[in-house]
């Protein structure tokens, strides 16, 4: 822009300016409000005639993937896919890990900052002009019944955040597609200026990529997601159905799986994966209603990747890639592309889907990442295990992938930490919040431990915060159940607090300080840890160490398999010190940290491990 060149006010600012204007449509504190149940869902159809995306969003070929678990790697799977058919892909999941921009992704890539600013603002400031002040010569005075004939402009209010991040997500794909903008161009040649920069900027973004599909992920529930204003999907599926959010979606299998077949639209074809009978009743019914052709597609076959593994970590991603296999396939046979979709996939598959599935990536889902601010002799002396597990069935399948990485990981070194009879206090259950001087004594009678062993100790670190609403009642024990059923056991169990909040969207992390931060609930985590810990000593279990005579405590009882001690911290950042601290402090361990419970903690933990 020349000098004194008066700026557009729809010309994009600052990113963080665009982060505020964000956090400004967040309307809860915490998880669960009243637009996940239903709340004003018709005024979607409102802010889609306000943007002008009715027939665009008519026009998408759409994948429209629902479900408890397994969703958002299902998505993931199908994007590949048919990427690597030589598609153009949008992809929009939730929630972001560090940066918003990661639930808008193009071809494989998340939106560049430049795009996203531009349709971003667009967006924005024509909700929030139309909104307030245009929105009754907007809609046909017909409407005006169900609201009553007196309606005021507060009746249409901006969106919340997830309902504008889908309409975003509706704005960017559609302006993506360059055979619908053709007609923009004479246009945009004619009237060039300063006030139309922005709309030019759009419709030159259109020549230089073209959308062919969209992947939509439910953020939550279904019948009632924002993602649900689509009328006319090509393919709906249905991952794995378990107990989640049931505040929101019902306290039963039936209830939830209601709720999730609510994304099926009349006469589209849909696959499901295996269920418990409870939600597959529901799921058939609801179909039936529909006349859906709903199919139940089996794992993928391992010998059908001819020797390579899949791209997402865990033997839960065969579900999940075989659903997306059924839904790509279909994608593919309903858009006109015969060429690869009338291929008998049951014993061979294409060499796009083989590559489409083996090179998926999926930050925070079994996701294995060393940190790289350790000033360490050797590589892989700190590592953590990322996976934001957070529903029971997750945190099964959470700990049998975490187990069988880290025995992987000890076969290439057999070597296990000895515990000397001088670390008896060790083995004590400490459970206390942190403070200086207790973090100080956990970690020194940690270091004596490792300074007795003769060899390379691993040793299993757990991180672990969820939301409130959780019950970690069922999360922990389910947890620490399965890795003892694997032979892997914690030495030290960690709690602090996420340092993201709920009424800010923004990629900076906050300060590693948090003053008087409120423990009250990782005490509480704690508490069931510990709780936990002391049913589990009378179990006869492998001991971490092997040397069960030193592992007895003061009243000569055997202290069981998880005699770890674990601190509550008041900022995650003093956690992470802590982790790299004891690494440099010792070369002869190796720490191997799960981060669950949480995506919001795993995302946060992200941003301070990677440089």
């Amino acid at each position: 822009m020349a000098d004194g060149e008066k700026e557009s006010p729809d010309a994009p600012t600052s990113y963080d300016e665009a982060m505020e204007a964000l956090s400004s449509l967040i309307t809860k504190r915490s998880r669960g409000n009243n637009s996940n149940k239903g709340n004003q869902f018709d005024l979607l159809f409102h802010y889609l005639k306000i943007l002008e995306l009715e027939d665009a969003l008519d026009d998408l070929k759409i994948v429209h993937v629902a479900g408890t678990k397994g969703k958002g790697s299902t998505c993931t799977f199908t994007e590949s896919i048919l990427r690597n058919c030589g598609f153009r892909t949008g992809l929009f999941t939730s929630p972001h890990l560090i940066d918003v921009r990661e639930r808008f992704r193009l071809d494989g890539v998340d939106i560049s900052q430049e795009k996203f600013l531009a349709y971003f603002w667009w967006c924005f400031n024509r909700l929030k002009t139309t909104c307030f002040t245009l929105i009754l010569y907007h809609i046909h005075a017909a409407e005006f019944g169900r609201y009553g004939q007196e309606r005021t402009t507060e009746d249409v209010p901006m969106p919340p955040l997830f309902r504008f991040l889908t309409l975003l997500a509706f704005k960017i794909f559609s302006a993506e597609q360059v055979h619908k903008y053709w007609f923009h161009l004479q246009h945009c040649l004619s009237c060039l200026s300063s006030e139309t920069q922005l709309n030019w900027d759009l419709i030159c973004y259109s020549f230089f990529v073209q959308v062919d599909v969209a992947i939509l992920e439910v953020g939550l529930g279904g019948r009632f997601d924002a993602t649900n204003v689509v009328q006319k999907p090509v393919v709906c599926g249905i991952a794995s159905l378990g107990y989640d959010h049931m505040e929101i979606l019902g306290d039963t299998l039936g209830k939830i799986a209601g709720e999730k077949a609510g994304i099926l639209k009349r006469g589209i074809p849909a696959f499901t994966v295996q269920q418990p009978e409870e939600a597959m009743c529901v799921l058939e019914d609801k179909a039936s209603n529909l006349n859906v052709d709903l199919q139940v597609v089996p794992p993928l076959d391992v010998n059908l990747l001819n020797g390579q593994k899949l791209g997402l970590e865990g033997e839960h991603q065969y579900v999940n890639a075989g659903l997306a296999i059924a839904l790509s396939f279909t994608w593919l046979k309903r858009t006109g592309h015969l060429e690869l979709a009338n291929q008998d996939h049951t014993d061979s598959l294409p060499e796009q889907f083989i590559k489409g599935l083996t090179a998926a990536s999926f930050q925070g889902r079994a996701q294995i990442v060393p940190d790289q601010y350790v000033d360490s002799e050797k590589d892989g002396d700190l590592v953590f295990y990322l996976d934001g597990a957070h529903s029971p069935e997750s945190m099964e399948i959470c700990a049998k992938w975490f187990s069988g990485a880290v025995k992987g990981e000890h076969q290439s070194d057999k070597a296990k930490p000895q515990v000397s009879s001088s670390t008896h206090q060790l083995k004590k259950n400490i459970m206390q919040v942190f403070d200086p001087s207790s973090a100080e004594r956990v970690q020194l009678e940690l270091l004596a431990t490792l300074k007795s062993s003769s060899s390379l100790a691993f040793m299993q670190i757990l991180l672990f915060n969820c939301m409130t609403v959780r019950d970690p009642e069922l999360l922990l024990p389910q947890l620490m159940k399965t890795c003892a059923s694997q032979d892997v056991y914690f030495k030290k169990a960690l709690f602090a607090p996420n340092m993201s909040v709920y009424h800010k969207v923004g990629t900076h992390a906050l300060p590693s300080a948090v003053p008087e931060a409120d423990l009250s609930w990782q005490l509480t985590l704690q508490r069931v840890w510990d709780n936990t810990m002391q049913k589990d000593k009378g179990r006869e279990a492998k001991q971490v160490n092997h040397v069960a005579e030193e592992m007895k405590d003061d009243t000569g009882k055997g202290g069981g398999s998880h005699e770890s001690s674990s601190v509550v911290f008041p900022s995650l950042p003093l956690a992470i010190k802590w982790l790299r601290d004891t690494v440099r402090q010792n070369q002869s361990v190796r720490l191997q940290v799960l981060v669950t419970g949480s995506l919001h903690l795993v995302g946060d933990v992200l941003k301070l491990i990677r440089k």
